[in-house]
């Protein structure tokens, strides 16, 4: 089975799980007292839609994570790049502050908020802790690779997928249909449609949400960019899941994604990878 996270150490867990609980109140604070605000929507260069919920966010958990980690890298979707310092381990956090701008502007539910936490020892970056965030029905996992929590209503306990092991028993998610321009995809992703169960565009963050939590068996994104795969990762895996590119490779090199479960996972590949 493939895994893409770096193992983390309880002394980093016990360091910064405190630290995702508070970029997450920080996030949803932002978030909330703007929703459901008619806010002004911008477009920025690549044409996809922004508000200052995604800034704002952003902006306050960048100030955060500065002052307290300085040596810390940031990379976001919304402000850039900044460079880790000093030696190995270096860490580096991924921030997409509204995953699923597009829902929040329509006023819908499933937006979230995804934030990964990156050690590189040397090698380059890769993903250790992550969470997925939702701000509206305040509801969020923590996964470290190794186990995934959910944190709702007060109460925190383990979530695994879905052990479904036939495509004809599935649910599956994508972010849009593959037809319309915003998403990717050709008679192949219709093929794999065309054999599961029950098909839903309950997309974005949540989708990856859901299959780590049990309710769906499979999400896919043909097209992503890295801060939105950074933080799924630590959450599927943790859940005893899959998530790579639509290939079987890496995901943060290939950006796209298939979470499943590992009985579903190679007939999904095989489906779209199909001559």
């Amino acid at each position: 089975m493939s895994k893409f996270c770096v193992e983390v150490t309880q002394k980093e867990k016990d360091l910064f799980f405190p630290v995702f609980e508070t970029l997450v109140d920080i996030a949803n604070k932002e978030i909330r007292k703007r929703f459901l605000r008619n806010i002004q929507i911008s477009q920025k260069k690549d044409h996809t839609p922004v508000t200052e919920a995604d800034k704002m966010a952003e902006f306050e958990m960048r100030t955060w994570i500065e002052s307290h980690f300085p040596d810390h890298g940031i990379y976001g979707e919304e402000f850039g790049i900044k460079e880790a310092k000093g030696g190995f381990p270096r860490y580096r956090w991924i921030l997409d502050p509204v995953d699923g701008t597009r829902s929040f502007i329509v006023n819908g539910f499933q937006f979230g908020t995804l934030i990964a936490l990156e050690r590189d020892d040397g090698e380059g970056f890769a993903p250790a802790m992550g969470v997925i965030s939702h701000a509206v029905a305040q509801a969020w996992v923590f996964g470290d690779g190794k186990q995934t929590m959910l944190f709702y209503d007060g109460e925190k306990r383990p979530v695994q997928l879905c052990h479904t092991k036939n495509l004809n028993e599935a649910i599956l998610l994508t972010t849009s249909h593959w037809t319309t321009s915003e998403q990717k995809g050709d008679q192949r992703l219709q093929n794999l449609i065309d054999q599961v169960k029950m098909y839903r565009t309950f997309g974005d963050c949540f989708g990856y949400f859901s299959v780590a939590t049990g309710g769906a068996d499979i999400m896919i994104d043909p097209d992503l960019n890295y801060w939105d795969v950074a933080a799924l990762i630590p959450v599927v895996e943790g859940a005893g899941g899959i998530l790579t590119s639509l290939t079987g490779g890496n995901p943060l090199k290939e950006l796209s994604a298939v979470a499943t479960n590992p009985e579903l996972h190679n007939h999904v590949l095989s489906v779209l990878n199909a001559n």
